[in-house]
């Protein structure tokens, strides 16, 4: 039998530096833009689930609820974006697309569903439109690199759209970090594309321009001219000194990058030598290899964390650690292997080697051995490779192929169902701590800070059973934790149990001396107990720990009030004051203490001054006449009395009568 044709996967020629592929019929001018088109609707349609998600407590306090000038959002901020880290992290445009987020969210509060908590929608809006363009760059970028070939731009953008392990990256609100850079960073490739096509200085300082903007989103964009090398030699080009030459400044942005990106981390944990030997850290940067290549095809499993594996009763770990580098070193031979007929697979896989090299755990950092967030830029390069051959398939010559193809393209396309199916389902896992934390643990119950988490969010929502409950959890795994035991200690304090909330806090103290909230918390359980000299003790560490902590002295002045201390109460009342001087209970508290002390000036001024901020406090009305009373002006007395009545202050009858007799 005669042979069919036979095609195939050719290296990319050298020819003055241009990939050359087979002549293929016209594209129709609309079609390109019909599939973006698409594409768009596609991936809002499967994200759009994510919209509707709260903050979480991994990182977007530190991010976004407790940060002071991503919620002051002015020059200042800006300024302080670019000459400090925030957030353990180096990433000022980053920082400020938060910012504006902010900024939006509570100016305009008319375009967002009410709730009593800072909205998310503009936040996880940004998020989604910074995917989506992402999206339309990986499109282009695909569309370029396979000179053309509609399918296998289409096929790799669909891919990175819908694929469940980006979910990380587009529903949580501290990973903006990672949409941002991309969109950056596959602007800088494109424009590089150009660049080879027709050279010139003005295309190269784009490029260069769009580096930086990479870089200032997240440190993870040193690895550009990495790239730039892959595709200088996925084109054929010459490694000439020039070639070397014109990265140089790239490769000087991304050692200064390195080393500020260094010296912000340098607190960051890592495992001690002696808890991992250097054998095992290279299984885990060849597991960490092999891992996000099978999860990026087979996305089973997802988490949010995947914890390190424990050491067994004979100090070994799971047997698929020690087969890792075997895996590794084999798909590095057949990728080796393939540069002898084709580029794409070792182009690919360069893409994305240098993509995840500086995460993968040959150096473990931290507690966790991988992270979905990693394959978001990555993934690229595998799925090129396999929308490439997918093509090929569909242009094959061989009998057996062109019987095979149709096969194909309905696995694919019960593939691409699935990821979309998969994708709407994780965006839910990031609905709050909840669902997060609780999906953490259905997959991975040793994870220790889930339960810590998810306590966290028990506790905000006063389901205190639930959050002793994952509290107790956490310290059955035998850790000591300040912040646990702080948050016991005021579970047991709602719960009317003193003796247990003081012990908390006292082994939260013993951890963490350092921790003013903790002091104050304390101190506050003292009061209530009514031992007042350790609790002034608490308040007044608190303060030197934190002289700005004004929620010290809002405490302390109520703890001297009940001591009869009415002066050292005015004076911390008067602090308040001088921070919060619309604080209508403020001035409505100091004219009590001034009252106890008969300064009935001091007292009559600080009520009418509660009234002129909010003239529906009957409390300071009724005060006021109980002023008068004491001065004998019954008739004033009576007249403030009933005005207190008149804003719902129950008052008592007698009382009433007893002003209308003597003022009459």
């Amino acid at each position: 039998m005669k042979k069919g044709p036979q095609v195939k996967s050719k290296p990319v020629p050298k020819t003055k530096g241009k990939a050359v592929a087979a002549k293929k019929p016209a594209i129709s001018t609309w079609l390109p833009f019909g599939i973006a088109l698409l594409l768009v609707l596609t991936t809002w349609y499967i994200y759009k689930p994510s919209l509707n998600n709260s903050f979480t407590n991994w990182d977007d306090p530190d991010y976004v609820l407790e940060n002071k000038q991503v919620k002051e959002f002015d020059a200042a901020s800006a300024d302080y974006f670019f000459t400090h880290a925030s957030a353990t992290n180096y990433h000022p445009l980053t920082m400020l697309s938060l910012g504006l987020d902010y900024h939006i969210t509570v100016k305009d509060k008319r375009i967002f569903r009410e709730s009593d908590d800072l909205e998310t929608l503009q936040f996880h809006t940004t998020s989604l439109v910074l995917h989506v363009l992402n999206v339309l760059l990986v499109f282009l970028f695909v569309f370029l690199l396979s000179r053309k070939r509609l399918l296998v731009a289409a096929v790799t953008a669909l891919l990175f759209a819908i694929h469940p392990l980006h979910v990380e990256s587009v529903a949580w609100i501290a990973e903006r970090k990672d949409v941002l850079y991309t969109f950056f960073f596959l602007g800088g490739l494109i424009v590089y594309m150009r660049y080879l096509e027709k050279q010139g200085w003005m295309r190269l300082v784009i490029v260069g321009l769009l580096f930086v903007a990479s870089l200032f989103s997240k440190p993870s964009a040193v690895v550009f001219p990495l790239i730039l090398l892959s595709l200088d030699y996925f084109y054929g080009r010459k490694f000439t000194l020039r070639v070397f030459l014109e990265k140089v400044p790239f490769f000087i942005l991304s050692l200064v990058f390195g080393v500020v990106t260094f010296v912000v981390q340098a607190h960051i944990s890592v495992a001690p030598m002696e808890v991992f030997s250097v054998f095992q850290r290279l299984m885990f940067g060849s597991y960490g290899f092999v891992m996000y290549q099978f999860k990026l095809l087979v996305p089973l499993k997802i988490s949010a964390f995947y914890p390190y594996p424990a050491n067994g009763a004979n100090g070994m770990i799971p047997m698929i650690y020690y087969f890792a580098p075997v895996m590794a070193i084999a798909i590095a031979g057949l990728v080796y292997l393939s540069t002898r007929h084709t580029r794409v697979i070792s182009f690919g896989y360069l893409f994305f080697f240098f993509s995840v090299v500086l995460i993968l755990q040959f150096l473990p950092v931290g507690s966790a051995i991988m992270a979905d967030r990693y394959t978001y830029l990555s993934s690229v390069g595998l799925f090129f490779i396999m929308a490439w051959y997918l093509d090929q398939a569909f242009i094959s010559k061989k009998p057996v192929i062109q019987t095979l193809r149709w096969f194909l393209a309905g696995a694919f396309l019960l593939y691409f169902m699935f990821l979309g199916m998969k994708t709407m389902e994780q965006t839910k896992v990031w609905r709050n701590s909840e669902t997060l934390w609780t999906d953490v643990i259905s997959k991975y119950p040793t994870v220790k800070v889930a339960y810590k988490n998810r306590g966290n969010y028990y506790g905000k929502l006063n389901q205190v059973d639930k959050a002793m409950d994952d509290y107790q959890a956490f310290i059955r795994m035998k850790q000591n934790d300040a912040g646990v035991y702080s948050n016991i200690g005021n579970i047991y304090g709602l719960r009317g149990e003193t003796e247990k909330s003081l012990d908390a806090y006292s082994k939260s103290i013993a951890l963490d001396s350092l921790e003013p909230k903790t002091w104050l918390n304390r101190a506050i359980t003292y009061t209530r107990a009514q031992q007042y000299g350790p609790a002034l003790r608490d308040y007044n560490r608190a303060i030197i720990l934190n002289p700005g902590f004004l929620a010290v002295y809002e405490n302390r002045c109520y703890t001297y009030r009940e001591m009869g201390r009415f002066e050292d109460a005015v004076s911390d009342f008067s602090l308040l004051i001088s921070n919060s001087p619309r604080n209508d209970e403020y001035y409505l508290n100091r004219g009590v203490c001034y009252y106890k002390l008969k300064k009935y000036d001091e007292a009559r001024t600080d009520f009418e001054q509660c009234l002129a901020l909010n003239p529906a406090n009957g409390r300071a009305c009724f005060n006021i006449s109980v002023i008068f009373s004491d001065l004998k002006d019954y008739r004033q007395a009576y007249q403030y009395a009933l005005k207190a009545e008149a804003k719902k202050f129950a008052v008592d009858k007698k009382y009433l009568e007893k002003l209308k007799t003597k003022g009459s």
